[in-house]
């Protein structure tokens, strides 16, 4: 599932990519909580040039979080450089 929410954010398709995403992170997944945080990242979006999806720094913060709770050290990483 991992995978395939990847595959679908890099096809341009970020909504269905977040549900994925999303129910990884429910079910504990930290790798899938740093990869949703991006997606939100304004950031990591305008590497992806994404078409229609907008950023939302204060989401990718929470997400971002959310991954360094359930043991991402990228994440932790992350919302350094943020500060």
């Amino acid at each position: 599932m991992l995978k395939r929410g990847q595959d679908l954010i890099a096809a341009g398709d970020i909504a269905s990519g977040r549900l994925m995403l999303t129910r990884l992170v429910e079910a504990g997944d930290a790798e899938a909580a740093f990869i949703l945080a991006g997606t939100f990242d304004p950031a990591v979006l305008a590497k992806l040039r994404t078409v229609g999806a907008l950023p939302d720094p204060a989401k990718a913060r929470a997400w971002y979080e959310k991954a360094a709770e359930l043991g991402s050290s990228e994440a932790g990483l992350r919302l350094h450089a943020q500060r």
